[in-house]
């Protein structure tokens, strides 16, 4: 599952890096006070750029959430857990 991103408005002091770094889903908003999301990465390489964008942040405002795998999501996984038990 790819990485989620959100922009911590209160952090953001709108310095326009990030949709520098990734404008297919990053964007300045209020006047180009604060970023924002506008979409989250629907490739690699738009998860790439994200990345580099949350990387370039001077304040550390854009947050990357990398979701856990779990024994859930991928049933295939739980079977042979439990065979080998």
């Amino acid at each position: 599952m790819p990485a989620h991103f959100e922009v911590q408005e209160d952090e953001c002091i709108g310095c326009a890096l990030c949709p520098e770094r990734a404008p297919e889903n990053l964007e300045m908003v209020d006047g180009g006070a604060v970023a924002r999301v506008i979409a989250q990465p629907a490739s690699l390489d738009e998860e790439l750029a994200c990345l580099e964008a949350a990387d370039y942040c001077p304040l550390g405002a854009l947050s990357v959430t990398t979701p856990e795998p779990s024994n859930e999501a991928r049933p295939e996984l739980g079977v042979a857990a439990a065979i080998s038990s």
